[in-house]
This record gives C-alpha cells, sequence and structure tokens, in this order.
C-alpha cells in the first residue's frame, strides 16, 4: 500500500518563476491511446495489461483537466478505486476530496477557506498530484494484476485451423482489468455513492441503501459505520431530504470521502488476487476453488 501527501506546500515559491501553461487535456488523451495501439505488436498479447494502462491513462488525463464540482472529483476516486485496485492508502481519497487548498487546485476556483488559486499553480498542484500519487499507484497495480494476466496468442498462430481466431482489442472490453468481478463492484460502488450524493426519500430508503454498501464494499466496512447514518439524527436529516440545500450536499459528499471511497478502496484491495479474466463477449461462471470467487 501506499502512503502519499497531498502535494501542496511549497509550490508557491517555485512557480513564481513557472510560466503558466494550457493543456490540451483531448490531444493529450489521443496521443497516449494511439502510442499504446501502435506500440509492439499489431494487437497486445497481454490485452487485461493494456485495457488497464488504457483506463488509466484517461483518470490521469481527467485529473490534469481538472473538475467542474466537488462531486466529479468524488466519482473519479471511485473510479480511481477500481483502476488502482486499492493500492492508495485509505487516507489519500478522503484527503484529497477534504483538504481545501487540493479541492481548490482540482476545481480551478475557490474552495473553503481558499479565496481562488491562480491557474498556474493549480496545474501544478495536479501535475503534481500525478507524480507523486497516481502514477506509484499505478504501477502497484500492474503489480498486482501483471502475472495473472492472461496471454492471448492464438490469434498469431501459423494454424489453418485458427485463421477465424479474432484477435482482443483493449479498449473494446467491458470489464476494468477484463474481470467480471471488478466490473460488477465496480457498478455497485458507483450505484451506491450516486444514491447517496442524491439522498433518501424516506428512513427506509437509507436502511435499505445501507445493505447495498455492505456487499459494494465487500464488508469492508465498520458495522458502525454503516448504521450511523440512520442512529445520528442529525446526519439522516441531511441525507434524508426532499429539497437539500448547499450544507446537506456538503454533508453528503464528506460522508462518502471520510467513509464509503475507504471502504470501496479496502474492498478492491482484497478483490485483485481472486478475479477471472475474460473477454468481453466470454461467458462468465464463477467456480470455487483458489484464485476464483464464488
Amino acid at each position: 500500500m501506499i502512503s502519499q501527501q497531498a502535494p501542496l506546500k511549497g509550490l508557491q515559491t517555485a512557480l513564481e518563476r513557472a510560466d503558466a501553461q494550457t493543456v490540451d487535456t483531448e490531444r493529450l488523451r489521443e496521443q497516449v491511446h494511439t502510442a499504446l495501439e501502435e506500440a509492439g505488436v499489431e494487437t497486445p498479447t497481454r490485452p487485461a495489461s493494456a485495457k488497464l494502462t488504457h483506463d488509466q491513462t484517461d483518470l490521469l488525463v481527467d485529473l490534469l483537466e481538472g473538475f467542474a464540482s466537488r462531486r466529479e472529483i468524488l466519482e473519479w476516486e471511485q473510479e480511481l478505486v477500481i483502476q488502482t485496485v486499492g493500492q492508495l492508502e485509505d487516507s489519500w481519497f478522503t484527503r484529497v476530496a477534504s483538504d481545501a487548498p487540493t479541492v481548490s487546485a482540482l476545481l480551478g476556483e475557490p474552495w473553503g477557506e481558499v479565496d481562488g488559486i491562480r491557474p498556474d499553480l493549480a496545474l501544478e498542484v495536479r501535475r503534481g498530484i500525478v507524480a507523486k500519487d497516481l502514477l506509484p499507484a499505478f504501477h502497484a497495480a500492474h503489480e498486482v494484476a501483471r502475472w495473472s494476466a492472461v496471454e492471448r496468442v492464438d490469434h498469431l498462430a501459423d494454424d489453418p485451423d485458427q485463421e477465424d481466431m479474432e484477435p482482443i482489442e483493449p479498449r473494446d472490453q467491458e470489464y476494468p482489468l477484463m474481470r467480471p468481478a471488478f466490473g460488477e463492484i465496480a457498478g455497485q460502488q458507483e450505484a451506491a455513492l450516486g444514491q447517496l450524493l442524491e439522498g433518501f426519500e424516506s428512513p427506509e430508503q437509507l436502511l435499505a441503501w445501507a445493505l447495498q454498501v455492505v456487499g459494494a464494499s465487500y464488508a469492508e466496512i465498520e458495522r458502525e459505520t454503516i448504521t450511523q447514518p440512520y442512529f445520528e439524527l442529525p446526519i439522516r436529516r441531511r441525507l434524508v431530504a426532499d429539497e437539500p440545500t448547499e450544507e446537506d450536499m456538503f454533508i453528503r459528499e464528506s460522508w462518502a470521502a471520510e467513509y464509503l471511497l475507504p471502504a470501496f478502496n479496502r474492498a478492491a484491495d482484497a478483490l485483485a488476487d481472486r478475479t477471472t479474466e475474460v473477454t468481453a463477449g466470454q461467458q462468465y461462471r464463477g467456480e470455487s476453488g483458489d484464485g476464483s470467487i464464488t
């Protein structure tokens, strides 16, 4: 696991001497994807690794581009949980979505007690997070996944019986890391996060959501934590509101940053070594036993 601190302090002086730059993120995104597709053999022999790199590229460029709201930051963090297979420290997700200077840099505008931030400083902070936090975490994710990535070379064989074998296109694959279990948990986590941020119609709906979170976190969320929003009435009132105020939304987002995302991160870490790889069109059947899920 990687422990990182948000790269904020000490940047101001260095940036006094730096020229402000803008980044064409979409051009950068396509350049990286194209370079990955053109490198090596015509089609990847370990498409799961290539799929992971492509997906990580999108998250990296998204961060460089910045976000329009704190909610977008949280949604990006949830995707990051999956694409780093839980290799960042739990506290990282809370810190990045709660520390005012960091959030301000990610949004490129005032937030919390930060009255304003220069565009060049905001960009440099985002670059620093990529260099100090994301790249090491992506590296760690590849270390976890690399040897379990299936080598697929049938389409390269000079065998008349295999002439119809189609190469696997990594970017066309449905599941993160080409593993259905990660696709399943990613969908569950996305839904649970979205429901929390949208709020609930009734206490009963809140309780039903709590059970969803247990599943989406593979029971990595603490028992006391999952019941807290119901039993603590001030929190419950913030989550069950017909017309949420800005304060209500702040509490919901803060609860997600403090409790939900760290639990999701632990779930991805726990799941990393117990998943089976398939192609997007291949029927999946989990089997009991070592290295699979039931």
